[in-house]
């Protein structure tokens, strides 16, 4: 199947590759360093992505899903690698700098000798068909031996060689019809002219022997010692050598063909060294070194569990830490994602809380790279979404502030993390305490409110809720928050996140003041609507007792009515098949209609309402996997809503 590769160091370049889906993805690296050498840069260094993911060299192209005209990313490993350096090497005792960018002395090496066998592979096809040359002139020759008849196995060899014989440039590969074929043909070949040497060898033994056996008296060239026969048995003497060497050409080919492109860089690029060389290599090596390294750890790590354990008793949380501190991006990338490996295990995640890496991790979400960022923010949420007992150390020390600054700078990918960091922070109550405390976090999610992208949309809503649960003050407080919701039903199709939506803007109801602002947004009633068109039973009741909250004074209840919220309240009714939601969809329009407010406890039931304590969104996800004691009772309050 055909890759298509793009690289941003190259804009005007696509690389295309020829791959099998069962090949590893090493596969594709190593003929893109061929690619690479050919325009003269085989020292970028480069990381395969497809679909946001990096490609594991040791992992085949089905495992990923890669498919026929995919396009792959090609990302390099350092903008800058021969500028760059880290600081501790210049401060320590040993100064080791490499300004010399490149691949790693074991694939480099390999690089070079795959090229130098494909060289000698394209010498080696253009000397056979030479030798084919030369044999088009022995078949002219041969009519003026006594056995001028060869003339047509001869012909009718050169012929069939000719067509089918492959041809091949180190550059272009192989091409024509029959390459396919080639190995077929290198037997063949192999096999026919050995066969015709041996008749060529037998008809010169022949006439020497006939010449020999005259004697040629004299020098004189009569009858057995004719000078046809004499010629006879000198071509066919030097026809035979040009079969013999064109028959050995032929199965040396055959050996050649063997090794394929990228055979040689493969096993050097799947190959690992020991986790003590490599750990040694990241604390010692050059800083290319170091960069190869802090790749190979991470692909180490995520092999398997038992390999975690072993970097570790190596020092390897030091020494990835130290990494992930470098000048080098790639670097810092690279032992950020072993880290986020190596965190899975519990035992080495509070190992590594205990060592005091919070802080600097969460330092790392101001990075000015953002693929560092996104790895940063990657690795906190391992924590958070593992360890209840850690959640609390990722706020400490100016933690919030820090995925604050991630939430408003970081890609879309960073807010994905960084939006599910906070979901998790909000489900424990203490920590959820610690939340509303402050004004940092909920601005961090009226910000994150602002993506479109539906994933970090509907943490950054649950959060929201959770802490409303907490504190309705401080999320209501926020003055684009109100906007940024009342929007959300123009901005996606997503409809788990009305429900989410909804609920938040129960708050805004139940206080008048907030109610207010909420009647005084234009697209109050058109959000409404849209959340009501939905269908959905669950949602069209939280509507529903959103307009009940309206009609708490009669100003209020006059500017409902003023912005037609009996329409609403008019379609819930005319369209829901849930009895109940009917009676109470009625009887709000009843209230709507009467000049006396009346008692609200006839049509809402305000035990009912209080969400305070509902972790009902995450609940009808089932997006929550381990929850307090605290929850789960508001769980139980929040079933009057379904």
């Amino acid at each position: 199947m055909l890759l298509y590769v793009e690289d941003k160091a190259f804009p005007h370049k696509t690389f295309v590759v020829v791959v099998k889906g069962e090949e590893k993805v090493a596969r594709v690296r190593a003929q893109l360093l061929h690619i690479l050498y050919n325009i003269g840069k085989e020292t970028h260094q480069f990381r395969l992505r497809h679909k946001g993911q990096f490609l594991r060299d040791a992992h085949t192209l089905d495992q990923y899903d890669i498919v026929d005209n995919s396009i792959i990313k090609m990302i390099p490993m350092s903008k800058k690698p021969e500028a760059s350096f880290d600081t501790i090497s210049i401060t320590s005792s040993t100064v080791n700098l490499d300004f010399s960018p490149g691949q790693p002395p074991n694939v480099k090496k390999a690089l070079y000798s795959e090229i130098k066998h494909l060289d000698w592979r394209e010498r080696i096809l253009n000397d056979f068909k030479t030798l084919l040359f030369l044999h088009l002139l022995a078949m002219v020759l041969s009519v003026f031996t006594v056995h001028w008849y060869a003339v047509f196995w001869v012909g009718a060899l050169l012929v069939l060689a000719a067509w089918y014989s492959p041809s091949y440039t180190r550059i272009g590969g192989f091409v024509g019809n029959y390459t396919y074929y080639r190995n077929i043909f290198c037997c063949s070949a192999g096999i026919v002219f050995l066969t015709f040497t041996a008749i060529a060898l037998y008809l010169a033994a022949a006439q020497w022997i006939t010449v020999i056996g005259h004697g040629c008296a004299d020098w004189k060239f009569v009858d057995e010692c004719s000078p046809q026969k004499v010629y006879t048995a000198v071509f066919f003497s030097v026809q035979a050598l040009l079969l013999l060497v064109s028959g050995i050409l032929a199965w040396v080919l055959l050996v050649n063909f063997k090794m394929k492109m990228g055979d040689r860089i493969e096993k050097n690029l799947i190959q690992e060294r020991d986790i003590d060389q490599v750990i040694l290599a990241a604390k010692d090596g050059k800083l290319n070194e170091k960069r190869q390294a802090s790749s190979e750890l991470a692909i180490m790590a995520a092999a398997n569990d038992d390999n975690k354990f072993r970097i570790v008793a190596e020092g390897g949380l030091d020494i990835l830490m130290s990494l992930s501190l470098q000048h080098d991006d790639s670097t810092q990338e690279h032992a950020l994602e072993a880290i986020r490996e190596l965190l899975t295990i519990p035992s080495i995640q509070d190992t590594f809380v205990n060592m005091g890496n919070v802080s600097k991790l969460t330092a790392l979400l101001h990075s000015q790279c953002p693929r560092v960022m996104q790895a940063a923010a990657s690795t906190i949420f391992t924590i958070v979404n593992q360890s209840e007992e850690n959640k609390s150390v990722i706020i400490a020390d100016h933690g919030l502030e820090d995925l604050a600054h991630a939430a408003r700078n970081g890609t879309i990918a960073c807010q994905q993390s960084v939006a599910s960091i906070f979901n998790e922070l909000a489900i424990n109550s203490d920590i959820r305490a610690q939340l509303t405390a402050g004004n940092i976090p909920a601005q961090a999610l009226t910000e994150l409110c602002r993506s479109n992208d539906s994933d970090t949309l509907r943490d950054a809503l649950q959060a929201l809720e959770l802490m409303a649960i907490e504190s309705a003050e401080t999320i209501c407080a926020q003055e684009d928050l109100l906007q940024l919701l009342l929007q959300l039903p123009f901005r996606t199709m997503d409809e788990r996140n009305y429900l989410l939506v909804a609920k938040i803007l129960i708050y805004y109801a139940e206080n008048k003041e907030t109610c207010q602002q909420l009647l005084d947004q234009e697209n109050v009633r058109d959000s409404l609507d849209q959340f009501a068109r939905t269908r959905d039973p669950l949602l069209q009741r939280v509507v529903a007792r959103i307009i009940t909250c309206m009609m708490e004074t009669q100003q209020l209840k006059r500017q409902a009515k003023e912005v037609k919220m009996n329409k609403v309240l008019e379609y819930i009714r005319d369209h829901t098949a849930d009895r109940d939601l009917w009676v109470e969809a009625d009887q709000a329009l009843q209230m709507m209609n009467s000049d006396d407010l009346g008692n609200h406890s006839s049509v809402l039931d305000k035990s009912k309402l209080e969400v305070k304590d509902s972790f009902g969104s995450r609940t009808s996800m089932g997006s929550i996997k381990k929850r307090p004691a605290s929850v789960s009772s508001g769980a139980e309050s929040d079933k009057g809503l379904a």
